[in-house]
């Protein structure tokens, strides 16, 4: 089969002008990922009360011996930019010989300042320091209060104490005020800034993990109960929840940037194995209040780590692995248990397994003291079996598989007055979901309702009035599923970033600038319907077919061929860090983003639909809405791309006494985001996707298929015969019926959504203690989604205006969807953090975020890119609401605490007020609209402690015990309990404001209380 083949000789000219601009970076030598996997260290360098011209300072990273230098100027600044996070001796040495040291740590994308006096005796090393090799490491952590970013850094401290099951170091971007980690049985998503889990983007030693086709905003993670990299190779990440820089791309909510662990110069090394066993894992209440018998989860991981020299101070090496396996029973039941008599074969349990396995490999050379190179590279496999439970017969069950191959060069370059970062890299990421019993038909069992309700004074309307298409209910599912998919993306990313470091001109400037040439490729292949699934009347009504197995209807889809659509990405940027006093410092950048094929730039619109339009169109007495204009949808396969995305940005900082205890803080940016190729797709997807149907009936009679009670449809049948349950009895059948597929139409001046964000801010020091009190504000336009076309009136009409079939073009279905991207979103938010960071000397940390925030917005209400609006013909006509994800007040704390004989004890307590829920049958929905409040339901409050009530409580706890053994060898022994009070978090209620049980949980969210133990051995 052929399939859609969107390459195109690489657009020349853009491949030209990108090389052009990697050759300029390249010939000063190159080097990675810029600030997002690298931290900065400047100051000033004095002697007493003079600036100290012309010394030299080097920073050695302890752990390996690599050394970066910098020239301090003639003001006494000195830079010294690329640095990996980590714990430095930084030294320097004046012109005449004086020296001056301090150790120190520096977090991931922070800038710290560390002033040295040559003229101050050298302090003595603490009584606690760590002695490591001849080197005494007091490790003092610098931290950086003079940024205008509204960041929250997540140590390896963090990562390896905190509670938690799953082994995601993602769950840990829940520590950063205005983020929300959501999980539930069968995926875990992030979402910021009020808006969806699409917003967001994560960076792993400085390489885009964006999901470019489906939803979930990281690749990899959309539908998966995985981890999307190993956390034992992950040494810290930071999450900028508001005003990132111009060098960070495809984002408008937040930024997740991580930076993987590397070798040192001893051997360093680590084996853990957890395990949940089903009795540790408490019954949900809503499986439990209805008599359902608890669905066991066996829950294995394991793996280990190993880094080491291979040439003391040059080359390291480092590798983790990770493997996770879960045994889940499945549960099929019935809610109708007046059936479960017929249904008794396919009731019961069945295994439903995940595993994944997880590779990183990484080698350091710092090849001189100027030059340095990394390469690293991921592997990750998994697979899951799912679909058999509830409603769903064993039979059900699918395979999804999901693989991710990342490869990742590095090089940097420190020149005489410069640094310059090189990258490559290679992403694959894909998604495939199959069935696993394709051989057996599907089988739907549903109760029809009454189509006319009765009326004793009209006789035609008693009795029982059969349609088709009006179903009260799916009571059970049995067989093969029909639908199975594959999406897969790849690109090969070449970045180039120029820092140019302490240029005075009205102060210093730190000026950075960058450009990015990403070669994508998207190929999508859904097979959707194509195994024949047969629907059958469960009350077998007389009035019907009379039995339950003669089915009333077979449904199958034809094969569409996949897309395989390439698509090129080029990024500039340039950003100044202005230093203008001791003060205050102001934060200029300007980013410009370019895809030449993002939404279907080289599809025409094929002449059946053209016509199709034109037919409508010419139609007596009727326009398409004023909103909707046909040339602006059909294209001629020359798109034009879009090239307005200018994202101006800007952030100040004002240390109020000169010594970085108070500062005042802000900025504003503006954020293009992308869309995911699954939108674009349906476009050249749905109207070749023919779902044929066919109608039976004992006779052959005709029956109603839509229309009203008072002007039916009615639709031919098919006699039953028991051969069409064959292959060689339903094929010709099938042969025979047309189908009929979708229209869907993009934008032809498409324009990806962005994000305009505001903030202001102050931060306050106190002793140990970082604190920030922070006000933010974002505007969201432009997000897509599709809305009817063909409605009859401005306003109305969505499902009465002229169809395709009415003008003469039966192949395709009576509603018209076309993009529009007129949804706006508004988040207003407070942001309050406390930190306290975890050191040996004290043996204590804690971290509070506390979130306010106001999200609101208009359009569709669905969250992923595949959104609909039914109710509305337009985002501007719907009322302006609450956002789903519009959580007003969420806390999160976290600490741990030493304890005596080696014990540590940590904690993450989460308190929420819930996020809202759509109200129906709504007493004050607005006028002119559906009866319905859209997120108008705001969950009921239980108590956490006296005075104090949330909708969403989870406390989790972590002990561990450690055991020095021989060699300065550790074991430790772990034991989790998360959620351990068993609190129960609903996710949905019954939302019909006339029911008795308005307002009670219908489904929960995961966890409940589950304890697990570990144990973990390190050297």
């Amino acid at each position: 089969m052929k399939p859609f083949n969107t390459r195109r000789a690489a657009t020349r000219q853009i491949a030209l002008a990108a090389a052009s601009a990697l050759a300029i970076g390249m010939s000063f030598a190159g080097a990675a990922s810029a600030q997002n996997a690298t931290t900065t260290l400047r100051g000033a360098i004095t002697d007493g009360p003079t600036a100290e011209a012309g010394a030299e300072v080097v920073a050695t990273e302890v752990s390996t011996g690599y050394a970066t230098r910098a020239r301090v100027g003639a003001d006494g600044r000195y830079v010294l930019s690329g640095l990996r996070p980590g714990t430095y001796r930084v030294q320097v040495t004046s012109a005449d010989g004086q020296t001056a040291e301090e150790t120190v740590t520096l977090s991931l994308g922070q800038v710290g300042t560390l002033n040295l006096d040559v003229g101050v005796p050298a302090a003595a090393g603490s009584p606690d320091a760590t002695l490591l090799s001849d080197i005494v490491v007091t490790g003092r952590r610098v931290f950086e209060v003079r940024t205008p970013e509204v960041a929250t850094n997540v140590t390896q401290q963090q990562i390896n104490n905190l509670p938690q099951i799953s082994r995601n170091f993602l769950n840990f971007a829940a520590l950063a005020p205005g983020l929300r980690v959501t999980e539930d049985d069968t995926e875990r998503t992030i979402s910021a800034g009020g808006q969806t889990a699409q917003a967001i983007n994560v960076f792993i030693d400085g390489q885009n993990r964006k999901s470019l086709i489906n939803d979930g905003g990281v690749a990899g993670q959309d539908d998966s109960r995985g981890t999307p990299f190993p956390q034992g190779a992950v040494q810290e990440f930071r999450v900028i929840s508001q005003n990132f820089k111009a060098e960070y791309e495809q984002a408008g909510s937040a930024i997740i940037t991580a930076v993987t662990r590397s070798g040192t110069n001893e051997f360093h090394g680590d084996a853990f194995v957890f395990y949940q066993d089903p009795a540790w894992i408490e019954q949900d209440e809503i499986s439990r209040r209805a008599g359902r018998e608890k669905a066991p989860l066996k829950r294995l991981q394991y793996g280990a780590s190993l880094g080491g020299p291979i040439i003391q101070d040059r080359l390291h090496f480092f590798g983790a692995y990770e493997r996770k396996d879960e045994d889940r029973i499945a549960q099929s039941f019935l809610n109708r248990t007046e059936y479960n008599d017929f249904f008794a074969a396919d009731l019961g349990t069945t295994s439903t397994p995940y595993t994944q396995d997880v590779f990183f490999g990484k080698l350091s050379w710092q090849i001189n003291d100027q030059q340095r190179l990394e390469l690293s590279t991921e592997y990750k496999t998994e697979e899951d079996i799912r679909g058999a439970s509830g409603q769903n017969a064993p039979s059900r069950a699918a395979r999804n598989n999901g693989e991710t191959t990342a490869f990742n060069l590095r090089h940097q370059y420190q020149g005489n007055g410069f640094l310059n970062e090189f990258s490559v890299d290679y992403l694959q990421s894909s998604y495939e979901q199959s069935v696993i019993n394709g051989g057996d038909y599907g089988r739907r069992y549903v109760i029809f309702r009454d189509n006319v309700p009765n009326n004793n004074s009209d006789p035609s309307t008693l009795g029982f009035q059969y349609n088709i298409n009006n179903r009260e209910a799916t009571v059970f599912t049995a067989g093969g599923r029909a639908d199975s998919q594959f999406l897969e993306q790849k690109s090969t990313t070449i970045r180039n970033d120029l820092t140019i470091p302490d240029l005075s001109w009205v102060g210093t400037h730190t000026i950075k600038m960058g450009v990015k040439y990403s070669m994508q490729n998207y190929f999508v292949q859904k097979d959707f319907g194509r195994n024949p699934t047969f629907t059958y009347d469960i009350e077998a009504r007389p009035e019907i077919n009379g039995s339950r197995t003669i089915p009333v209807a077979v449904d199958l889809g034809v094969a569409v061929p996949p897309a395989d659509a390439d698509n090129n990405v080029l990024g500039f940027y340039i950003q100044d860090d202005w230093q203008i006093t001791d003060k205050l410092e102001i934060n200029l950048g300007i980013r410009w983003d370019y895809e030449d094929n993002a939404v279907n730039n080289d599809y025409r619109t094929p002449d059946s639909i053209r016509n199709m339009l034109a037919a409508i169109q010419n139609l007596p007495n009727y326009d398409f809405p004023s909103y909707f204009n046909p040339s602006d949808y059909i294209s001629d396969g020359d798109r034009k791309a879009f090239k307005g995305a200018f994202q101006p940005r800007f952030g100040f900082s004002y240390d109020v006494f000169g010594d970085e205890r108070t500062v005042v803080f802000g900025g504003a940016g503006r954020y293009y985001d992308r869309i995911g190729f699954n939108f674009a797709f349906d476009e050249r997807f749905k109207p070749f996707q023919f779902n044929k149907t066919i109608y039976f009936t004992v006779d052959g009679r005709p029956i109603q298929t839509g229309g009203s009670a008072a002007n039916p449809t009615f639709s031919p049948t098919v006699a039953w015969n028991p051969s069409y349950l064959t292959p060689s009895g339903l094929d010709p059948l099938l042969a025979a019926s047309p189908g009929a597929g979708e229209v869907f139409l993009v934008k032809n001046d498409f324009e990806p959504p962005r994000t305009d964000q505001f903030n202001i801010g102050i931060r306050q020091k106190f002793g140990q203690w970082q604190t920030a009190l922070t006000f933010a504000a974002g505007h969201t336009e432009g997000e897509s989604a599709w809305y009817i076309a063909n409605a009859l009136t401005e306003t109305g009409g969505r499902f009465s205006g002229p169809s395709p079939t009415s003008v003469g073009y039966p192949q395709f279905r009576n509603t018209i969807f076309f993009q529009n991207t007129d949804k706006e979103r508004d988040y207003k938010a407070i942001y309050l953090t406390a930190d306290k960071p975890y050191n040996a000397e004290d043996r204590w940390g804690f971290n509070l975020a506390y979130t306010y925030m106001d999200a609101t917005q208009n359009g569709s209400r669905d969250n992923g890119y595949a959104a609909f609006d039914f109710d509305y013909n337009i985002p501007g006509q719907s009322p302006k609401y609450r956002s789903a994800t519009d959580e007003r007040h969420r806390i999160v704390a976290s600490g741990t605490l030493g304890l005596p004989a080696d014990f540590l004890l940590s904690g993450i307590v989460t308190l929420g007020s819930g996020l809202p829920y759509t109200v129906y049958n709504c007493p004050t929905a607005p006028a002119g609209g559906p009866n319905i409040c859209w997120n108008g339901g705001d969950p009921e409050r239980r108590a956490f402690l006296p005075g104090t009530n949330f909708a969403y409580r989870q406390v989790d706890l972590r002990l561990t015990k450690a055991f020095e053994v021989f060699g300065g060898q550790r074991i430790e022994f772990i034991a989790d309990a998360i959620n351990i009070f068993n609190f129960t978090n609903y996710k949905s209620f019954e939302s019909s404001y006339t029911s008795p049980r308005f307002g009670a949980g219908t489904e929960v969210f995961m966890p409940t209380r589950s304890i697990q133990v570990g144990l973990r051995y390190s050297f």
